[in-house]
């Protein structure tokens, strides 16, 4: 243990002593024109710090305001030699408007090591860029802040074009540094799909990764450990193969991951979920794997010999073996499977902890998503009743109500079951009907009768409907009859009764008298006249076998609501298979809107 604090503080000592070495001074201007008198085709410098001179430098920055210089895209430079630079920091200052290296090509790749401060705007990188460095001690930060106005320790690639993979590793766990890191609105383009952007960020300031495009195919790993701010935002990933990395365990961080796109699945591992984080669900929805699950997939494939011509690093990026994890393997091997149930768990219990029920639904249909294709598979492979329940459970769930998350789903559902069974008793008689059942013969018997007879169609109705039509007669006549030996109010109640007991039969006769186009046998009609009656009478028996339809349906759906809802009315108006139909239709509705009042209370609850 003594050896290992010795060898930690000889450490420490020698960084803070190679940062504090003194740092030649150059200009901008005098730094480039470094770069263009180089006769090697690499420019190499170390230790020094590329200061701002107002005089000389205003080719190469610019105030971004109206009264100052204005650098013109006509003006950009190439830069065909290969640039590596060692303890080299850049003084700028965005805050007043100064920009730091812009309207630069790199024909060559540039490299960067231990520089706590540069901008790079508009420029281009054909070659690829690395950024490297282990944090700097806040003793040397400062030191260049007091002694530089325009200093800021930030490292900053802002709307660049990147033609070859971006390598940035900035920070160490064992010392923080007050280093910020902006990589926003830059352009990434891979023209081989198996190389990789890298951006490592670990113990800094702050972690703005914003607003990039990624072009073509390819990788982009990202993983950030303990930055005070960190923000991945808004970022096309289109179809690069993302792994992103959260590694850190601090909860206090302000973290945002939001307004991503992606076309493709990505690699996901957080260490520590907190509830002043923000993961937008919404961007990687049915899009998440877990990278540790992942991980045991290949170290399965190694261990049970398959794929032996492969180290790790070559199958973590096979396109191949990526595709068969995402489609099969993430419930197939058991380790894998439960790290991915984990990491949705993890997000399910993360959303409920910010009480954001949308984005915990979500996940847990995903959850169970993932549980039905595990039971389907273990089926499969060694049929059990248990795996055949759970499974056949879930895929009846998820269509019923989203696994309990979704209650007026499962009444929607309901309803289709509820439509479906009354059109099947439509097909069938039952006991609802008595008097019904020969309503279609006897209108066309009454119809028959009209176009046979001289009197009208009003006539020939009050005609069958003398036998009613005396009842309610005979009612009137009999309480008119006994008024002075009955109170008064019962004559007042009468009159209501009659009045609404006729109502139909005085209604109907009105309608029929004035739609009476027969007037007369049909026999006796011209031609032209027998073609137009013939016509209008066809189109009132077709409404009225609408209407009788209207009312089998609505019999129908009044036995399947009262069979589907369980109530019951002491027997099945029905024979035959539509009564057995009726038992499997009550189980059902029992089964169903027990569920649903399950998922209901659940999300009452929730």
């Amino acid at each position: 243990m003594k050896k290992l604090l010795t060898l930690l503080f000889v450490f420490s000592i020698f960084n803070g002593f190679s940062q504090e070495k003194k740092l030649k001074e150059y200009s901008h201007a005098e730094f480039f024109k470094m770069i263009e008198t180089e006769k090697s085709d690499v420019f190499k410098l170390k230790d020094a710090f590329i200061k701002f001179d107002s005089e000389t430098d205003s080719l190469y920055l610019f105030r971004n305001s109206t009264i100052g210089y204005v650098f013109k895209s006509t003006d950009t430079l190439t830069i065909y030699k290969e640039i590596e630079l060692d303890n080299v920091h850049f003084e700028h200052d965005t805050y007043d408007g100064i920009i730091g290296i812009h309207h630069v090509v790199f024909k060559n790749l540039v490299e960067l090591y231990n520089s706590s401060s540069i901008i790079m705007v508009n420029c281009v990188f054909e070659e690829g860029i690395i950024i490297e460095n282990s944090g700097f001690t806040n003793d040397f930060i400062t030191s260049l802040e007091n002694k530089y106005p325009y200093y800021q320790p930030n490292i900053h690639l802002r709307k660049n074009s990147i033609k070859k993979p971006l390598y940035l590793d900035v920070g160490e766990i064992e010392n923080y540094s007050s280093i910020g890191i902006f990589v926003m609105g830059n352009q990434f383009s891979l023209s081989n799909p198996k190389e990789k952007h890298h951006i490592s960020v670990n113990n800094v300031r702050d972690t703005n990764i914003d607003e990039n495009e990624f072009i073509g195919k390819g990788f982009a790993n990202i993983f950030i450990d303990a930055s005070n701010f960190t923000s991945v935002f808004r970022n096309q990933f289109n179809d690069y193969r993302v792994n992103f990395s959260k590694a850190a365990w601090g909860t206090t961080q302000v973290y945002l991951v939001e307004e991503n796109s992606f076309n493709t699945e990505l690699l996901v591992h957080i260490d520590n979920f907190s509830s002043n984080h923000i993961y937008r669900w919404s961007q990687w929805k049915g899009k998440v794997l877990s990278t540790l699950g992942y991980d045991a997939y290949l170290k399965h494939l190694i261990n049970t010999g398959k794929n032996n011509s492969l180290g790790y690093d070559d199958l973590f990026y096979s396109d191949s073996i990526y595709n068969n994890y995402k489609d099969t393997g993430k419930f197939k091997v058991e380790k894998a499977y439960k790290f991915e149930m984990q990491l949705l768990g993890q997000f399910y219990d993360f959303y409920k902890l910010q009480h954001d029920s949308d984005y915990a639904n979500l996940v847990y249909v995903e959850f169970k998503n993932l549980e039905t294709k595990r039971y389907d598979y273990l089926y499969k492979e060694n049929p059990t009743f248990d795996s055949f329940f759970t499974w056949k459970i879930n895929q009846f769930l998820k269509v019923f109500s989203s696994y309990g998350t979704n209650p007026s789903l499962s009444i929607v559902v309901s309803l289709y079951v509820i439509f479906l069974f009354a059109f099947v008793y439509m097909l069938f008689p039952n006991s609802w009907e008595n008097g019904r059942k020969n309503r279609l013969m006897n209108r066309l018997q009454f119809f028959t009768k009209y176009f046979r007879q001289n009197e009208g169609i009003r006539e020939i109705y009050e005609e069958e409907k003398q036998q009613d039509v005396m009842s309610y007669k005979e009612f009137r006549d009999y309480m008119h009859s006994s008024k002075k030996e009955i109170p008064d109010f019962f004559i007042w109640l009468a009159r209501p009764i009659y009045y609404f007991s006729s109502y139909n039969y005085k209604i109907t006769g009105r309608i029929l008298h004035h739609t009476d186009f027969l007037k007369g046998r049909w026999v006796d009609l011209p031609k032209r006249r027998k073609v137009a009656t013939s016509i209008f009478i066809g189109v009132w028996i077709f409404i009225l076998i609408l209407v009788d339809l209207f009312i089998k349906f609505l019999n129908a759906l009044t036995l399947s609501i009262n069979t589907f809802t369980t109530l019951g009315f002491g027997e099945i108006p029905m024979k035959g298979i539509p009564r057995y139909l009726a038992i499997i239709q009550g189980f059902i509705g029992w089964f169903m809107l027990t569920i649903f009042s399950v998922a209901l209370i659940s999300q009452l609850l929730d």
